[in-house]
């Protein structure tokens, strides 16, 4: 396994981030503040080059402030992208546990978005990370299937 330094923030990597969005998913691009994103770079240590990057938006499923004025954290994981040159190392599975631990403080749980055009990533997110694909009744969107994953079960 290739090691890596998993870190929160992009600092000195947003350029090498939004290429890396655009290489998996032309029309992706960083979030927009406005969402609250959280973000995680994956670096690897041999060349300290962008390996991977992770972004965990408020999914603002609740009110829209709570008495004291703050949004209640409910966490999306929007994106979770590996570099391709990088991929079958094990990175992914790295990035996605160090990414769900750190975003589930402060929730109940994690909510995932993939593609339904992306069965090789919704197999990932059940088969390795142990994610539970949301019943029928809660897919709410035919491009998307929506995952839960919750630190009380791992």
């Amino acid at each position: 396994m290739i090691p890596v330094q998993i870190s929160f923030g992009l600092g000195e990597y947003e350029d090498a981030g939004r290429a890396l969005l655009q290489r998996e998913w032309p029309l992706a691009d960083l979030p927009s503040p406005v969402n609250e994103p959280r973000i995680w770079t994956m670096i690897r240590a041999d060349s300290n080059t962008l390996a991977g990057l992770a972004v965990v938006a408020n999914g603002f499923r609740a009110p829209a402030a709570s008495a004291d004025g703050a949004r209640p954290y409910h966490p999306l994981l929007e994106y979770l992208v590996v570099d391709q040159e990088t991929r079958g190392e094990g990175l992914g599975r790295q990035l996605a546990r160090r990414v769900l631990e750190d975003a589930s403080k402060g929730a109940h749980d994690v909510h995932i978005e993939v593609e339904r055009t992306r069965p090789d990533a919704l197999r990932f997110w059940i088969q390795h990370i142990h994610c539970t694909l949301l019943p029928e009744a809660e897919q709410t969107d035919l491009k998307t299937y929506h995952l839960r994953w919750s630190p009380t079960e791992h």
